[in-house]
């Protein structure tokens, strides 16, 4: 059968330099896959390998949209493979920077912290990560981000690499859709069971009925941005603001960059509040929940119900046109 093999990462050079590496072991030809290449209309969906048995080596570009990427070429039939710098990794976790320096309105790659949104993306949706430079790093440090990268992925090999030959022997996961290998899809559905671990790291499922006040969870987030509960590197999950009622939220973040975005709207059968997965360095998870659990609706602002809530002061940005029927307060 024949076998695609990505090569993912956000510090362009050494992914490059490591998918040319791969390429030349396996004897293979190097395909590059930019941004521009996705948004031509003469793109094909994948590499076309001469013979059943070959092996496609594809270097994606630090800006390509990886769910699509690798979804156009056999989704988790493919090897992704991780190149993590270990002289930055959590660097790149923590950058508020934006992919490009500038794009067109609307162009999610100059949003602030896209570049962290990728390098997190990367870490889950691969099928083993391989650490390179790793010898210029001090041992505890290693243990720390091998075992954040772990708790990002708890489905992924994780090597320090020595040659690309050697990272690829042992065989990876091929199961299930590439964006279940999320950490925090593992946490919610209480499956997860990081292959590395260290006392520093930790994942948090925070669970609240209740929906947010949207001014008081801007509080509340830059006070956990200000470290009240830790260090948090990535959250994701599902939320309800109470001033946008009868809309199911996503909520991202990473390092210092948050996105809480619509999904739908329903009747309230997906329930009422908010189920987040939390993965941070240091974490207390008392602290987390006291800080979040200030952020929820009281009980006079609960039984006020959904006409008073979409009174509330709401700073958070505006999403666009949902349609949305008020539940009725009495309901």
């Amino acid at each position: 059968m024949s076998r695609t093999i990505v090569i993912t990462g956000v510090c362009a050079p050494e992914r490059r330099a490591y998918a040319e590496r791969t390429a030349i072991a396996l004897d293979r030809s190097l395909h590059l896959l930019r941004y521009a290449d996705l948004r031509s209309p003469h793109a094909l969906p994948h590499p076309r390998p001469r013979t059943d048995a070959e092996t496609v080596v594809v270097d994606l570009g630090s800006d390509v949209d990886l769910i699509h990427a690798i979804g156009a070429r056999g989704g988790a039939a493919v090897e992704a493979v991780c190149v993590v710098d270990a002289r930055h990794m959590i660097g790149d976790l923590l950058d508020d920077a934006p992919l490009v320096a500038s794009a067109r309105s609307g162009d999610t790659r100059s949003d602030v912290g896209a570049r962290a949104r990728q390098a997190a993306l990367a870490l889950e949706l691969a099928t083993r990560i391989v650490w390179i430079n790793w010898e210029q790093v001090p041992t505890p440090a290693l243990a720390v981000q091998m075992a954040l990268a772990s708790h990002l992925n708890p489905t992924a090999i994780v090597r320090l690499s020595r040659d690309p030959v050697s990272d690829l022997r042992s065989d990876a996961v091929h199961e299930g859709e590439i964006l279940e290998r999320a950490g925090w899809v593992h946490a919610l559905n209480g499956e997860h069971d990081p292959y590395m671990r260290d006392n520093r790291v930790m994942t948090v499922h925070y669970e609240q009925l209740r929906p947010f006040h949207p001014a008081r969870l801007s509080t509340a987030l830059d006070r956990l941005d200000e470290g009240a509960a830790g260090r948090l590197v990535r959250s994701a999950g599902f939320c309800r603001l109470a001033s946008r009622p009868g809309v199911l939220a996503r909520w991202e973040h990473v390092g210092s960059a948050m996105w809480i975005e619509p999904l739908g709207t329903d009747d309230g059968r997906m329930g009422m509040g908010q189920e987040i997965v939390f993965t941070g360095l240091d974490l207390s998870t008392p602290k987390l929940a006291h800080v979040l659990d200030q952020a929820a609706l009281t009980d006079d602002e609960l039984a006020a119900g959904p006409t008073a809530w979409m009174t509330f002061d709401d700073p958070l940005p505006a999403w666009p046109a949902v349609d949305s029927s008020i539940p009725d307060a009495a309901d």
